[in-house]
Formats: structure tokens, sequence, C-alpha cells
């Protein structure tokens, strides 16, 4: 499925901060905000949230994660 780029690295983003370890996950956090936050900017539609945004996100988020975690597994097979 073709994505747009910024929804690309807003998932992505998200993907880093649930899976960071505890040393990085101030950086995730405040990489995954500050996207959220850009997206709510440049939109400019009276009443939307981070929490609005998530919410709508949480299908392709799931689908985007599980295509991750499947990525993820199939590399050690790969190097064997």
């Amino acid at each position: 499925m073709a994505r747009n780029p910024e929804l690309e690295a807003l998932l992505q983003a998200k993907f880093d901060l649930d899976t960071a370890d505890e040393e990085h996950k101030t950086a995730g956090e405040r990489n995954y905000f500050a996207r959220l936050d850009g997206i709510i900017a440049r939109a400019a539609i009276p009443g939307m949230t981070r929490e609005t945004i998530e919410r709508s996100l949480l299908d392709p988020y799931r689908e985007f994660k599980r295509a991750k975690l499947q990525e993820q597994r199939a590399k050690p097979a790969r190097l064997r």
C-alpha cells in the first residue's frame, strides 16, 4: 500500500517510540509529538488534537507495526 511520506514518518516515529528502550524513550517522545504538533499546525483545523490524530491512525498503525515486526523477524532468517 502506497502511503504519504509524512504519514509514513509519523507511523515510523510511533513505532520507534513504542519499541525504544528506556534510554531512548525521551528522544522518541520528542520526535513523535513534534510530528503530531506539526500536522496539527499545518492542518489548522479547530479542535484537532494529538488524541484525535492518534485515534484516526489506530488501524493504519496496527498494519504498519505488524509489517515492521514481520520484517524484523525475517531478517535473522536471511542471515543464516
